[in-house]
């Protein structure tokens, strides 16, 4: 069990990492972020991803477009130029920030007006609650009545996302452009490979390694963000990577939720052994029931069909007079089945990550495979103030590496 859970922790880990490594060794980003000396963006619109924001970092990043004099594009924007219908603008940049993090309004958004910006926010409805505890913001940091910190305590908390109030704000100011990041963001399990049980140090969110792992409940698919502790996880994959899911017997995993309440509760895992006992009542169950199973094909694509529409539909309510054309996949993860059927819906765009062999977006390409680069390469970008690519690389992998590091030990 144990070298099953460290195994899967490494399995997300080095797909998180690994594909940029690897366009980095294939020079499949864009020339300037390799380039000693590079010349001039001509012809390309490079795209950048963010999720959460800090004040001093963001602001230096705006800082260094200001100084250079790039432009930030809104999504049609970015649309027009890339499909041919008008010509790409002159150091132009698409900034994009995905998940819709509380940080999105307590300091990208402030920031972006300071400094006359625009973007992108991929947002994700069937989590969005309508109303949220007020953040300090940017303005109370500037005014010294809030650290940097402070402006990023909500979404290190239980409400983590941008309220349907802030949204909406957002979007009335023209700032940002708010488009889909499907309904729920959320994986399903594809295998019978059990990898761990939920216990209280399992991140319960889609921030950590688990994502919003998903069941079904009596048949029916059940949303809900955070699975009893003692339920079983299986491996799983995010929903739109295309994968068939696996259903577990409900009778097995409701067994050990029920051994869990049995035994205490969260104190239950105090015990160092608690693993070994939560899996001989897994095995024994196991054993008297069976019905496991696999999701049919048309099953699979009507899920996702109905994902794609009511997470457009929904945004469009929330925010009347919106159009909602651009749709990003959680963890850069997708298949041709998903963006076949974002065509079916009404999406235009479909954004990615890593692309292999697409670089970089240029004019007459296609608009359902953008690819995007993490945004510390924006430092990358020709101009005065460039930093040096390995600095970025060498910052990058001391912010990752604790983390991950420190998430095993607790483990």
């Amino acid at each position: 069990m144990m070298l099953a859970t460290l195994t899967n922790k490494l399995r997300w880990s080095y797909r998180k990492n690994a594909p940029d490594i690897f366009a980095l060794l294939a020079r499949n980003y864009p020339n300037f972020v390799a380039g000693k000396n590079p010349k001039e963006l001509r012809d390309e619109i490079p795209v950048f991803t963010f999720h959460t924001v800090e004040p001093v970092a963001f602001e230096e990043q705006l800082e260094f477009l200001a100084q250079n004099g790039y432009q930030t594009l809104e999504g049609e924007e970015f649309r027009a130029a890339i499909s041919g219908e008008t010509a790409i603008p002159p150091r132009s940049v698409l900034l994009t920030f995905d998940d819709g993090r509380a940080s999105l309004y307590s300091v990208a958004f402030p920031l972006l007006k300071k400094y006359g910006g625009s973007a992108v926010a991929f947002i994700i409805p069937g989590l969005i609650p309508e109303s949220a505890r007020p953040s300090q913001t940017y303005e109370d940091y500037v005014a010294g009545s809030a650290a940097s910190d402070d402006l990023l305590e909500r979404e290190r908390s239980n409400e983590p996302l941008c309220s349907w109030e802030e949204i909406r704000e957002m979007h009335d100011s023209g700032v940002i452009d708010f488009q889909s990041h499907t309904r729920y963001h959320h994986q399903v399990c594809v295998s019978e490979e059990l990898v761990d049980f939920m216990h209280p140090q399992c991140p319960a969110y889609f921030f950590g390694d688990l994502n919003a792992l998903t069941y079904r409940k009596n048949g029916e698919w059940n949303y809900a963000q955070a699975p009893a502790w003692g339920a079983p996880v299986y491996r799983a994959e995010p929903r739109m990577a295309g994968h068939l899911a696996f259903f577990d017997d409900e009778r097995v995993r409701h067994a050990c939720i029920d051994f869990v309440r049995r035994e205490g509760g969260k104190n239950f895992f105090k015990s160092a052994d608690w693993r070994k006992h939560l899996l001989a009542v897994y095995r024994e169950h196991g054993k008297k029931f069976s019905k496991t199973g696999w999701e049919a094909p048309a099953d699979q694509h009507q899920t996702i069909l109905e994902d794609l529409a009511f997470s457009k539909s929904m945004i469009e309510e929330k925010l009347p007079g919106k159009k909602v054309e651009q749709f990003c996949y959680p963890w850069f993860m997708g298949c041709p089945l998903v963006v076949r059927l974002s065509k079916e819906v009404g999406y235009a765009i479909n954004y990615w990550g890593i692309v292999p062999e697409r670089p970089t977006n240029r004019r007459g390409q296609s608009l359902f495979y953008v690819p995007r680069m993490e945004d510390h390469y924006l430092f990358r970008l020709p101009g005065e103030g460039r930093r040096r690519l390995r600095d970025i690389l060498k910052t990058k992998f001391k912010s990752n590496l604790p983390g991950f590091t420190a998430q095993m030990m607790k483990n």
